[in-house]
């Protein structure tokens, strides 16, 4: 009985390295869907998107700022509104930082949704917090896709332009 558990186990272990392996050996999931739309968006205009693999992903480090709220996500719904929330605090973050809070409260505003007060305070939160926790990221979000890989894993895919590029 021992033995074939062992087996069974070793068996699902390999199974899962070689679907790690098989993502790591292509593009990001998303990046497709991103240039399509991005295409669309900006028709006639030459967008050219480069995965340039960076040491720090910007995705990585999104993820990273709106981790205290997606530990209490129920679903992968959940975890798409709070990654939308995340990239609309992200570059909320970007115009405070380089055009000030008028600016950024304006911005806000001039998304035309009607937001709730605490949505609008959560943001307004993590705003604050990508401005002074990560001040040292100038990428203004473009797009982004957010994919279920399986049960376990998902996937975040941005496309960004920095602040500083031309």
């Amino acid at each position: 009985m021992g033995k074939t558990k062992n087996r069974k186990r070793a068996k699902m272990m390999r199974l899962r390295k070689k679907e790690r392996e098989a993502l790591q050996n292509t593009e990001s999931p998303g990046i497709n869907e991103i240039e399509s739309r991005l295409n669309q968006q900006y028709e006639g205009k030459d967008i050219k998107l480069r995965n340039k693999s960076p040491q720090i992903k910007i995705s990585n480090v999104l993820l990273q700022m709106i981790a205290p709220l997606m530990k209490n996500a129920k679903s992968f719904t959940e975890e798409q509104s709070i990654v939308g929330l995340g990239v609309m605090a992200w570059n909320l973050g970007i115009i405070k930082a380089y055009k000030g809070e008028a600016e950024m409260l304006e911005s806000l505003n001039g998304f035309g949704m009607m937001l709730s007060n605490n949505y609008k305070s959560i943001l307004l939160e993590y705003a604050e917090k990508k401005s002074i926790a990560y001040s040292d990221y100038d990428q203004l979000i473009h797009d982004y896709e957010f994919k279920s890989i399986n049960d376990k894993n998902n996937n975040l895919t941005v496309a960004y332009k920095s602040i500083n590029e031309d």
